[in-house]
């Protein structure tokens, strides 16, 4: 009887590129009423996606859940995911700078085909759904601190939030099961009470209590742990020319943030029973995050073009629950990078070495796996976030006991296609994840620590701010661990399939705001 590792893969909180966050982040811009200081807006965002994934999982396949409790297998899985956001702002102006404002969406979204090439898929047998998204309302208001002008605003009920780029928090709602579209993951949003935030220059932040949406019976048992959490980030940051800040990300030409929050209470049913997604009741969690140009040095052109990102994340519990009896875990990443702008086609290079700690023994007395939380997968130029692959890291590897180099090379050719404000921007994008301890991931001793390497593709087009699309492939070669872990996922049994040494990949998608 084979030991499968799924309770350690954290499966997929999906890629949302660039142009994805503008799910997030699109304002919903048609005016239905403006009347006396009021005003109603409208929008609705649509997105689609479409997979072709031979040789899935190195030739293990994907096996699709069937209701009489079987699995049937795909060895080259082929799905499609769509979805689609109607959305309703509103805004009062109170005067004195004072104005109530509230924001209320639903997400409808289907999974088709065979569903999503994990090794036991979580949206095969085409689920459809349609639930609530946001649904706010707060108040803006002009505050002054330390002589300098400041915006507070009190924002309560379900809402999309995030710090900084996403790597700790910024994901609300796992899309898995029967939500539908698994990979686009268009869902956001948290559970209330809400959020205050101070909103300065150069100096931001936030306090938050907040809750994530998590229903395993909707997700068919993938999800992660209801979590409520109590905490606070707060931001220096310089602004970019004529940028904002203050409340927005992409504003800032160089931050450092502080974060910190508490789990008042989680889900410690025995379901996550030795997992990396449990543990978390009690659980004491802080990041220190930075970006940008921080150090510029003219002379040598940092000033502009060098950059260097990062974020370590520190998670601690004495009184853990779920088989252990605490908890000592890390996650981090740092991310050196060069803009050649002197150069054509303006190329763009970085590597990021990330590590997410792990145990040699998961079902020790210490839980050392790391818990990604409510990891997003980033608004910022890196094709796929910090997602480590369109195949592997995607669909097999565990973002915990993991250790990721990545390369990214992307460049902007000077091509117009449908207009002289189009872009069409190329990427090459490497891979390369190793196991810290085998026996962490229920493999046995003598395995290697080495997953795979991968290496993909990327032709992401912007028509405007409101049009995207994107077309990507890639191809991973196996290692000893990346087989073992494909073996591992098989359900008990089921004869193993033949392994091979690659696994490829063709996906695109399309994003719209009306």
């Amino acid at each position: 009887m084979r030991k499968t590792v799924h309770s350690l893969v954290l499966g997929s909180m999906g890629l949302c590129m660039a142009f994805g966050m503008q799910s997030q982040n699109a304002q919903a811009d048609t005016t239905l009423v403006s009347v006396h200081g009021l005003t109603l807006q409208g929008g609705l965002d649509i997105g689609g996606s479409a997979f072709f994934v031979p040789n899935a999982n190195f030739g293990a396949g994907s096996y699709a859940p069937q209701n009489n409790g079987a699995y049937q297998r795909h060895k080259n899985p082929v799905y499609g995911e769509f979805y689609g956001k109607p959305i309703l702002t509103g805004q009062w102006a109170l005067g004195h700078g004072f104005t109530v404002i509230g924001k209320a969406s639903a997400i409808g979204a289907t999974t088709l085909g065979n569903g999503d090439a994990e090794e036991v898929s979580q949206t095969s047998g085409t689920p459809r759904s349609i639930y609530l998204e946001e649904a706010n309302l707060g108040v803006e208001m002009p505050v002054k601190l330390f002589g300098n002008p400041n915006k507070l605003t009190i924002l309560g009920g379900r809402q999309a939030f995030a710090v900084d780029d996403g790597f700790l928090i910024g994901k609300g709602t796992y899309s898995a099961g029967n939500r539908g579209a698994w990979w686009y993951a268009p869902r956001f949003a948290f559970s209330g009470p809400g959020v205050i935030k101070l909103e300065g220059n150069p100096v931001r932040a936030d306090v938050f209590m907040l809750e994530s949406n998590s229903d395993n019976d909707i997700d068919k048992g993938y999800d992660r742990p209801k979590t409520k959490f109590v905490g606070f980030d707060v931001s220096w940051f310089v602004n970019r020319p004529g940028g904002h800040g203050e409340n927005t990300y992409a504003d800032r030409a160089a931050f450092v943030t502080l974060t910190y929050f508490h789990v008042r209470e989680a889900d410690t049913s025995s379901h996550y029973d030795y997992s990396a997604r449990a543990d978390r009741e009690g659980m004491n969690v802080a990041s220190l995050s930075w970006g940008g140009t921080l150090f510029p040095i003219k002379q040598l052109g940092i000033s502009k073009n060098f950059t260097f990102y990062g974020d370590f994340v520190s998670e601690q519990n004495s009184h853990a629950g779920n088989g252990y009896k605490s908890v000592d875990a890390y996650g981090m990443f740092l991310e050196p990078g060069y803009r050649f702008s002197m150069l054509p086609w303006q190329p763009s290079l970085f590597y990021r070495y990330t590590r997410y700690s792990g145990a040699r023994n998961p079902e020790g007395s210490v839980k050392r796996s790391y818990d990604t939380f409510f990891l997003y997968d980033g608004k910022r130029y890196t094709y796929g976030g910090y997602w480590p692959g369109e195949i592997v890291g995607m669909y097999l590897a565990p973002l915990s006991n993991l250790e990721v180099q990545q390369i990214d090379l992307t460049a902007t050719p000077p091509v117009h296609l449908l207009n002289p404000q189009d872009s069409l921007k190329l990427g090459l994008h490497y891979y390369d994840l190793s196991l810290l301890y085998a026996t962490g991931a229920g493999l046995k001793p003598h395995t290697g620590r080495h997953i795979s390497d991968e290496l993909d593709f990327s032709a992401e087009y912007t028509l405007n701010a409101t049009t995207s699309a994107a077309l990507a492939g890639g191809v991973a070669f196996s290692g000893p661990a990346g087989k073992a872990l494909a073996r591992a996922g098989v359900p008990q049994d089921y004869a193993l399939p033949n392994l091979g040494h690659h696994a490829g990949i063709i996906e695109a998608y399309f994003f719209k705001h009306f």
